[in-house]
């Protein structure tokens, strides 16, 4: 399964900064619907998040795709985020 309304799209580069930070590997997307692909040592696979070319209602797509396996790394950062203080 994955998880469609976590993950903001407004915070993807954010996402991807922390992700470096933590010692990720950011890799060259593969097909048209991902936007970020990372690896990190002692995972035995890539991080995918992927974003929906449309809504079920045609409207502005607001979070990003992210698979239920990689949901604890999502939640991780979005917990980092909020100790920072950002909202």
């Amino acid at each position: 399964m994955a998880n469609r309304s976590t993950l903001a799209v407004s915070k993807l580069d954010d996402f991807k900064e922390w992700l470096k930070a933590d010692g990720w590997e950011l890799q060259k997307t593969k097909g048209e619907w991902e936007v970020l692909r990372a690896v990190k040592t002692g995972r035995k696979r890539p991080l995918i998040v992927y974003e929906r070319l449309e809504t079920n209602n045609n409207t502005k797509l607001v979070h990003l795709t992210v698979e239920d396996g990689d949901m604890g790394v999502v939640m991780a950062y979005l917990k980092a985020r909020k100790r920072e203080g950002e909202k």
